[in-house]
């Protein structure tokens, strides 16, 4: 193997000596194809730029900042276009984060396999942040909850991709952080087999990132959030329906059925449309059919189970707290079941993506 042939593309935002000493023990390494992408950094790191490339990196411009996502494929479009013999890339952060072993450890694996190979971090270790360990459980329960696979580092910025992928993750959506979740995402979505290896885990005190908590977080894990906003709308709807036919004289079983079958009709509506994004599916029956036999299935559950509850729970608003409790119970399985069953997105049949492996 021509380590020539392996392209290190590392995005770029006002970074500082780390990168240069980065690209310094590439090149020792023997890792000499560094592209890197400047995603519109301030004038003063431009000197850090002018300094990689007396290493041989080649460094391309953004004239504003795109995020990272953009700037990722800005690179691999410059690396698809100029570099016909290339066998793949490996993406690194330039901020120190990636040991220069661990990028060709990856390389070499990428080039190994021809698939696509992501380096994992060990967050149990103690130097990583608070902070860092939970977002990183939370973004692993997110992504098992979105895709039904277990995935232990779903942040990770060290990936192999190999070129006969270039094109699939050219075409995966989103410019910024939530570039990097959705290339898991639709990597899953259509097959494509993947290898994991454990890297280093690094964290240093002094780290530079540019990450925006809310911001960033809300574009990464939309689908989750807006799935708990059209709950928490539903069972409002639910719920105020739910009291409004108990004080008109229905009993608890027959009011939770009327005002179930109300929330269902707005929960499946909102969902389909504006969680999902299956409005233009055409398969509206089917979808519906399914969202029915839920919809049942559920409606009988809560109302069981709030009776049940509302007969222990005899002080003050028990009746109320027994209603929200038996509907925060099913708030998870209804997610996964309209993820994976009703609204799930259609998977590729293509032979040379199918098959799933992970090594270590």
């Amino acid at each position: 193997m021509i380590l020539k042939n392996i392209a290190v593309l590392i995005p770029a935002l006002n970074p500082n000596d780390k990168l240069v000493d980065l690209v310094k023990e590439l090149n020792r390494i023997g890792l000499v194809n560094v592209v890197i992408i400047d995603d519109g950094s301030e004038n003063a790191a431009q000197a850090v730029f002018d300094e990689v490339q007396t290493y041989r990196a080649k460094v391309y411009h953004h004239k504003n900042n795109r995020g990272k996502g953009a700037a990722l494929k800005t690179g691999i479009e410059y690396i698809k276009k100029n570099q016909p013999h290339i066998v793949g890339i490996v993406t690194a952060d330039a901020d120190g984060q990636h040991a220069p072993d661990d990028i060709l450890q990856v390389g070499k694996a990428m080039a190994a396999e021809n698939s696509i190979v992501l380096g994992t971090r060990d967050f149990s270790s103690p130097n990583v942040p608070f902070g860092s360990k939970f977002g990183n459980t939370f973004s692993a329960v997110y992504y098992k909850l979105k895709t039904g696979r277990f995935l232990k580092d779903t942040q990770t910025g060290l990936r192999g991709i190999p070129a006969r992928y270039f094109d699939f993750a050219l075409n995966v959506e989103g410019d910024r952080y939530e570039y990097e979740m959705r290339f898991l995402e639709q990597m899953n979505e259509k097959n494509i087999a993947y290898h994991t290896v454990d890297i280093e885990t690094i964290y240093e005190e002094d780290r530079v990132t540019h990450f925006r908590a809310l911001n960033d977080s809300y574009v990464i894990y939309k689908p989750f959030i807006k799935n708990i906003a059209s709950s928490l709308l539903s069972a409002t709807v639910d719920i105020a329906f739910f009291m409004l036919l108990v004080k008109t004289g229905n009993g608890i079983f027959w009011a939770t059925v009327l005002a179930r079958i109300i929330s269902g009709i707005f929960n499946f509506s909102l969902n389909k449309i504006w969680v999902f994004g299956m409005k233009d599916s055409h398969d509206a029956r089917n979808e519906f059919l399914k969202y029915l036999a839920l919809f049942i299935t559920q409606m009988i559950f809560s109302g069981l189970l709030t009776e049940a509850l509302s007969n222990v729970l005899t002080f003050r608003n028990g009746l109320l707290f027994s209603k929200i409790l038996t509907d925060l119970f099913l708030f998870t399985t209804n997610f996964i079941v309209q993820r994976f069953w009703i609204f799930s997105p259609k998977k590729s049949n293509r032979s040379d993506l199918t098959g799933f492996h992970q090594s270590v």
